[in-house]
């Protein structure tokens, strides 16, 4: 495994990621990426934070995008933390500079963004502002202009990975700013799984505004999964935009089990006859933490196909919000789409506030929306107490089994497994 020597560990840059331009000096890189970045920072500045008059911000604590004073940390030793034990390939970040990099599998092209710009002139057409029309643009901007690398998975046409990819990201220090990006090109049937973890290291309080964009080419299968485990202090944003060609396969799973306050936004795009595009989430929320997330499901040719389950388990004073949006274009016909989002309320003081919907523009579809929200039954309580399990266990047991329904549709390999693990250790923490 190759290493990268970090100078100055926790070190933080005198500016602030929110008021200062940034510094662009990516040594090697095209001037059209560095131009695009002041483009970006200029977008920012020129965008109005979101108000109560956004519907795409609606029921969220505005209260929470206060951001002054969030700065650049320098790197550190990451920590350690359960990993696949197999992989084609594993990187571990440290507040965005590169640690290490293991890539067993030569046949999937596991790049840094100095790579992916000099050696893919296909990688040019993702590295622009990662938008998901669903309310974060100046966020979005605001990732663009201060990315400073990012992980670019390529598998090339008739390539199945057996192995996933791992990344790792880890972030550190008081006040730390982190702008993570991951971008995902798949060929002509080929075959790959990714997991991507967040984690903290110590009990600092930090902000993430990170970006997924997975374009999955004709007849091929994406599964990728991001696992955010950082502490319960920080603050999380994290925009992912998916491009499902003709008869492929995208699974894009969240599970978020850390910060105090995290929004995330996915637009999955269906955009060749036969795609097939599904999104799955769990979230566990617990104090006073907030999650806030928002979807789309976008059709844009026919006889094509999505599913949407979301689940959130709620503690304490926590809230929960699900906006989520099936768009069926016009000649999108005989579209399939579906969308659920259950919330599990475990305190008479949590809040789960749903808003699915359906805009359809085309002829003989199928789509159907729900969502419910709910408190444990006592007659599932009273079945396990007749057995002698204590209450706080039986309400863990229930709230496992409610979220291992995502569990299942993530899969039954290593990734979900170390999902399942972590999931279920932070059950034990909070029942």
């Amino acid at each position: 495994m190759s290493s990268i020597t970090l100078e100055s560990p926790q070190t933080a840059f005198v500016r602030s990621v929110f008021l200062d331009a940034p510094t662009w000096n990516h040594t090697g890189l095209p001037e059209w990426f560095a131009e695009s970045q002041r483009s970006a920072w200029e977008a920012f500045a020129g965008l109005a934070m979101p108000s109560r008059k956004d519907e795409s911000w609606r029921f969220a604590n505005l209260g929470q995008l206060k951001f002054d004073g969030y700065t650049l940390v320098n790197g550190a030793e990451p920590g350690e933390t359960e990993q696949l034990a197999e992989v084609a390939a594993r990187l571990v970040f440290v507040n965005d500079t590169l640690v290490s990099r293991h890539a067993p599998d030569s046949r999937v092209e596991v790049l840094t963004l100095a790579d992916a710009v000099t050696r893919h002139g296909v990688v040019k057409d993702y590295l622009v502002t990662p938008d998901t029309g669903l309310g974060g643009e100046k966020f979005a901007a605001l990732h663009h202009a201060h990315l400073q690398e990012a992980v670019v998975i390529i598998v090339p046409a008739n390539v199945e990975i057996a192995h996933p990819v791992e990344i790792v990201h880890w972030q550190t220090g008081e006040n730390s700013a982190a702008f993570p990006r991951t971008i995902i090109l798949t060929g002509a049937n080929a075959k790959v799984s990714v997991l991507e973890q967040h984690l903290t290291l110590g009990d600092d309080a930090g902000f993430s505004c990170g970006a997924a964009q997975l374009a999955a080419g004709p007849g091929s299968t994406l599964h990728y999964t991001l696992l955010d485990r950082r502490n319960s202090g920080g603050k999380s944003i994290h925009l992912s935009k998916v491009d499902c060609g003709r008869d492929a396969q995208v699974r894009h799973s969240l599970v978020n089990l850390g910060n105090s306050w995290t929004r995330t936004e996915c637009r999955g795009l269906v955009t060749g006859a036969g795609g097939r595009s599904e999104m799955f989430s769990v979230a566990l929320a617990s104090a006073d933490q907030e999650v806030d997330q928002r979807t789309l499901q976008d059709h844009l040719s026919p006889h094509t196909y999505s599913d949407l389950l979301y689940k959130n388990v709620l503690f304490d004073t926590s809230r929960t919000i699900f906006a989520g949006l099936i768009k069926v274009d016009e000649g999108a016909h005989q579209t399939d789409a579906y969308q659920k989002c259950r919330n599990l309320l475990l305190s008479p003081d949590c809040e789960a506030n749903s808003m699915p919907g359906l805009e359809i523009n085309a002829d003989q579809v199928k789509c159907s929306h729900g969502s419910t929200s709910g408190r444990i039954d006592e007659e599932e309580l009273f079945y396990f107490r007749s057995r002698g399990i204590p209450r706080d266990e039986s309400a863990r047991l229930i709230a496992v089994g409610f979220a291992e329904e995502v569990m299942e549709k993530i899969g039954d390999g290593p990734v979900a497994k170390l999902v399942t693990s972590a999931l279920e250790a932070r059950f034990a923490r909070e029942c």
